[in-house]
């Protein structure tokens, strides 16, 4: 015959195991997922200030996993992140926590992918640049240490100063300016007075790029002015 005492102990032992079995699950669950949390609320800070750095960039962040300590953390406020965007691809970032009041760095790996002028062939020194000589490929412009074009169509007209390999980034440094005008050159001498605008032409004694000043000779008056180049064979004496 079974005894009553006995039958109550081991009932409500198993109900109070099974309770704390039940308890235990989401204390740890809650554990990873405020993990998880922090790290995902700091790549999607980092994505966000570094997109700002650079809109026309295709922008990744990968965030280096948190340690076994740092795991442990909670916060029951909201986490604030603090970090100034560099130049290194490297970032260190900040989680404070103002309750319990605790800070943490996280480091990340910044990416910003983007579209570059390289070279398609071969080029000797002295090549003036066409649409077939140059096409974009992507890099990740953070680890470039020296200046791009993201766009061919300023290449277009300039000569390289030097023999440039195949598959090269252009930067500034390789290529000539563009001479809109050339020593020699009949050009038109533009005056502005007020609304109206008065046509001259003359002969440029100087070669020049876009916004440099170069000496022109009057062909009416026979006088030097200076003007700054304005386009193609058009000097401006107003200005820019």
């Amino acid at each position: 015959m079974p005894i009553p005492g006995k039958s109550v102990n081991k009932l409500a032992f198993t109900l109070l195991s099974t309770l704390i079995a039940m308890l235990a699950v989401p204390v740890k669950s809650s554990i990873a997922a405020e993990t998880v949390s922090i790290e995902q609320k700091a790549e999607r800070f980092l994505f966000n200030e570094y997109s700002l750095t650079n809109p026309l960039a295709r922008t990744k962040v990968s965030i280096k996993p948190l340690s076994a300590s740092l795991k442990q953390r909670h916060c029951n406020q909201p986490i604030a992140f603090e970090h100034k965007p560099g130049r290194a691809s490297r970032a260190n970032i900040k989680a404070v926590c103002q309750q319990p009041k605790w800070s943490i760095y996280i480091s990340a790996i910044i990416e910003q992918w983007q579209p570059i002028a390289v070279t398609s062939r071969a080029l000797s020194k002295g090549t003036i640049l066409g649409d077939t000589d140059l096409y974009l490929k992507e890099f990740d412009v953070r680890r470039l240490n020296s200046p791009y074009y993201t766009d061919p169509g300023e290449l277009i007209g300039r000569a390289v100063k030097r023999a440039v390999a195949a598959n090269q980034i252009i930067s500034p440094t390789l290529i000539k300016k563009r001479m809109l005008i050339h020593k020699g050159d009949l050009v038109y001498i533009e005056a502005r007075k007020g609304a109206m605008t008065i046509r001259m032409s003359g002969v440029a004694q100087k070669g020049g790029a876009l916004g440099e000043q170069i000496p022109v000779i009057n062909n009416r008056s026979g006088k030097t002015v200076r003007g700054y180049v304005k386009s193609q064979g058009v000097i401006s004496v107003s200005g820019n």
